[in-house]
């Protein structure tokens, strides 16, 4: 995070990553705690009871994808959807199980 000077740079804690997405947390000045996602281009920033509901719904569809599978695969949020190639799919997948170790 680059510092205009009127701020105190805020650290952030690489969470998980793989080559092409990031998981990372920062404690905000208020004290409170964001979890941010980086999909390639695009980074959602959620507070913590949006990430633990966020990490349950993704956590439902991992269990739910047939693992055979070749299909894309689209995930429905509040805000938007994410669509993956079954490649960055996997690589998704790798991305949240990592972060149970």
């Amino acid at each position: 995070m680059a510092n205009n000077g009127d701020m105190t740079e805020i650290p952030i804690d690489t969470l998980a990553e793989t080559e092409n997405y990031t998981i990372w947390s920062a404690v905000e000045p208020d004290g409170e705690a964001t979890f941010h996602i980086e999909l390639g281009p695009v980074t959602a920033h959620f507070f913590t009871e949006e990430w633990s509901e966020f990490l349950e719904m993704i956590r439902e569809a991992i269990a739910d994808e047939e693992t055979d599978s070749k299909d894309d695969v689209e995930v429905e949020l509040d805000w938007g959807t994410l669509y993956f190639a079954r490649d960055e799919w996997n690589e998704f997948v790798q991305l949240i199980e990592s972060l149970q170790a």
